[in-house]
């Protein structure tokens, strides 16, 4: 019987072929196992595994505050609560203080009893001007106060003008800015040993204040 021609060349195809096989399969599975490892390490590095959930900080929480930051901003005027304005009346002449709940002298009714506003001297015909802006609640002739017009400031304060010739006065329920003339001084029956003058109360939730402390008003003679 004759041998095959050429054993030996089928055999090393053989091997070279298993061989290739072989190392493709390896490599295969080498690229999986990589492959895995390198999306194992990504995902490592994105996730953070907390033991105790008290620990998380804030800021990884969606839209939580972030505290413990000053803000800079500039508030809009709009934000801003709006100042109130104050001008005195008429003149800087006052001839009888407030009294703050004491009892002081009433020349005209001859008795003592307390003084709840400011007294400023002046002549009849003077200007008065609104010490604020506000809005105009009541304006009546009173025998013993003479012409009274009080005005709503708005905040629970309300100016009451006592003195002022009832026919020259804003009617009621006019809008008024800080320093409109709001009528012309007469006279006060009830006060009127003490001269010409304006007498002008200050309520802040239906209590009397001291007119110039309640609108921030220092006082000078000069």
């Amino acid at each position: 019987m004759k041998r095959p021609k050429y054993p030996n060349i089928y055999f090393a195809i053989f091997i070279s072929l298993a061989a290739i096989a072989v190392g493709t399969a390896v490599s295969i599975k080498s690229a999986k196992t990589n492959s895995a490892q390198a999306e194992a390490e990504t995902f490592r590095r994105v996730t953070v595994e907390w033991s105790d959930t008290a620990q998380v900080p804030e800021t990884d929480i969606v839209n939580a505050p972030v505290t413990g930051i000053p803000d800079e901003r500039k508030q809009t005027e709009a934000e801003t609560e709006e100042k109130k304005q104050f001008v005195l009346p008429m003149g800087k002449d006052i001839i009888k203080d407030f009294s703050n709940g004491d009892m002081v002298r009433n020349e005209t009714m001859n008795d003592w009893r307390v003084h709840n506003g400011i007294d400023f001297g002046g002549s009849e015909g003077n200007a008065v001007v609104s010490a604020a802006d506000g809005i105009v609640i009541s304006c009546r002739n009173d025998e013993f106060w003479g012409g009274v017009t009080e005005i709503d400031c708005g905040g629970g304060m309300v100016i009451r003008y006592c003195g002022l010739v009832y026919e020259s006065s804003v009617k009621e329920g006019s809008q008024v800015c800080c320093g409109d003339r709001i009528g012309t001084l007469g006279s006060i029956p009830i006060e009127s040993a003490d001269g010409g003058h304006l007498h002008l109360e200050v309520e802040i939730n239906g209590k009397a204040v001291d007119p110039l402390e309640a609108m921030g008003i220092a006082y000078s003679a000069e």
